[in-house]
C-alpha cells in the first residue's frame, strides 16, 4: 500500500487509535512466538480442516486488540502447517452477522468480514506479503517490496508481482448478508505454494523463522464499528506494523507434533 492506503480503512483506525501503554501489556499477555509443524498427510482445501494432519497443528487463539488493551469481541482459532510444496492455513471464526459483498480479486475485501495473513520472511529485508479472504471466498493478495514502495496499486499492476496461486475455500455457518438472523460463524482453509514467495527466496528451510500476523475484520449489527483483532501484539491498529509481528518457526518432520 502507499503511505495513505497503508492507513486504509482510516475511519476505522481513527475510531480505534488508542496508544499502547504498559497497562495494555499488563492486561493482555499473548504469545509472540509460534511453531509451524510439517503436515503429516494430504489436506483437501474445502474450508473444514477435518483431515488428520490438522490435529498436529498448534491452535492460535490469542486474537486481541492489543493497542486497545482488550480481547477481540469474537473468537478466532487459526492453525498453520507446511510441507515441501505449500504453506497451509485454517481459521475458524465466531461471527453472529456474516457479511461480504466484494467478489472481485484484489477488491476492497477489508470492507467485508475478512481473514488476513501477513508474512515477512526476513528481518534484514523490508519486503512482506499480505493475503486476505472474505466469506464469499474472494481473495486479495499482494507483495510489498517495502511499506513505502507504492502500495497495492503498484504491486498488483506489476506483470510479475501481481500473480499468485493461492487456493482457498470457505465454509459458512449461517446466512450471508442477512442482519435479521443470528449466524454461528465461518471458516477459511487455504494453501499458498512456496513459489508465491519466490520474490523473497521461496520456501523456508527447517528451523527458519519468519515474522507473521493473522488478523480479522468483523463487521456486525452488534458493533458500533468493525472489530479489528490480531494474534500479534500490535501497538497500533495497523496490520502493517511488522515490527510487532509474531515469530513463526518452521519445524522439521522429527519435531512436528
Amino acid at each position: 500500500m502507499n503511505a495513505t492506503s497503508l492507513c486504509r480503512r482510516g475511519f476505522v483506525f481513527g475510531l480505534l487509535a488508542l496508544a499502547c501503554t504498559a497497562t495494555a501489556a499488563d492486561r493482555l499477555s499473548i504469545p509472540d512466538y509460534y511453531e509451524c509443524p510439517r503436515a503429516t498427510g494430504p489436506i483437501k482445501i474445502d474450508g473444514r480442516a477435518d483431515e488428520p494432519a490438522w490435529a498436529k497443528a498448534l491452535v492460535i487463539d490469542s486474537f486481541v486488540a492489543f493497542w486497545a488493551a482488550r480481547p477481540a469481541k469474537t473468537k478466532t482459532k487459526a492453525r498453520l502447517l507446511w510441507d515441501d510444496e505449500h504453506l497451509y492455513f485454517h481459521a475458524e471464526m465466531e461471527d453472529a452477522d456474516l457479511y461480504a459483498d466484494v467478489r472481485e480479486t484484489n477488491g476492497h475485501i477489508w470492507e467485508n468480514d475478512v481473514f488476513e495473513l501477513f508474512f515477512k520472511p526476513s528481518d534484514t529485508s523490508l519486503a512482506y506479503y499480505e493475503f486476505q479472504i472474505n466469506p464469499l471466498n474472494a481473495q486479495f493478495h499482494t507483495f510489498l517490496p517495502s511499506r513505502g514502495a507504492g502500495g497495492m496499486r503498484r504491486a498488483i499492476s506489476s506483470p510479475d508481482d501481481g500473480k499468485f496461486a493461492l487456493k482457498t475455500a470457505v465454509f459458512l455457518q449461517g446466512t450471508l448478508n442477512n442482519w435479521r438472523d443470528t449466524d454461528k460463524g465461518w471458516s477459511v482453509e487455504g494453501r499458498i505454494p512456496w513459489k508465491d514467495f519466490n520474490r523473497t527466496g521461496g520456501a523456508p528451510k527447517t528451523g527458519d523463522v519468519w515474522r507473521f500476523a493473522l488478523c480479522r475484520y468483523d463487521y456486525s449489527k452488534h458493533f458500533e464499528s468493525p472489530d479489528l483483532s490480531s494474534c500479534a501484539p500490535l501497538t497500533a491498529p495497523n496490520y502493517h506494523r511488522y515490527e510487532d509481528y509474531c515469530r513463526l518457526k518452521f519445524l522439521g518432520a522429527t519435531n512436528s507434533r
